[in-house]
């Protein structure tokens, strides 16, 4: 029974897109170089539009993705990938669930690191004290997120 009921979470786990977020402090930085990120230049690239993190219009919804494969990946310049296109995130924290719209300039190597501040929004002000969370995540118009 214990073997089937780890079974059906893994199933329900799988099923309504949960993925792990953690911060970086590295995405707070308002004055952070585009340069610095996989999406950065080439054909997919967000720096000529975006020379700084804090010239991105969700900022500080901005971070990685283990979507973006590395640099000039073909996600950056795909409505379907997450340099151009948001996703909403959501967290259920004390009974409240919260959601925030980010756009991915980076590459991760597993779900989200996200800027502290937009941790902070999901969990009310306890990113540090939780370290890692599950969300959900559901891809968005990149209109969205302002791009």
């Amino acid at each position: 029974m214990k073997f089937t009921t780890t079974i059906i979470a893994l199933a329900l786990a799988a099923s309504t897109g949960a993925v792990q977020l953690r911060f970086d402090n590295t995405y707070d930085n308002a004055s952070g170089s585009m340069n610095t990120v996989a999406c950065s230049t080439g054909a997919n690239g967000l720096s000529q539009r975006f020379p700084t993190f804090g010239s991105v219009p969700t900022f500080p919804h901005i971070g990685a993705s283990s979507d973006i494969g590395g640099f000039n990946s073909p996600a950056c310049g795909n409505c379907k990938g997450f340099c151009f296109t948001g996703y909403t995130i959501s967290f259920t924290f004390q009974g409240v669930t919260r959601s925030i719209n980010l756009v991915a300039i980076d590459h991760a190597g597993n779900g989200f690191n996200v800027a502290q501040a937009a941790m902070d929004e999901l969990t009310n002000g306890n990113a540090v004290a939780l370290g890692t969370i599950d969300v959900q995540s559901q891809q968005v118009a990149r209109s969205v997120c302002g791009l």
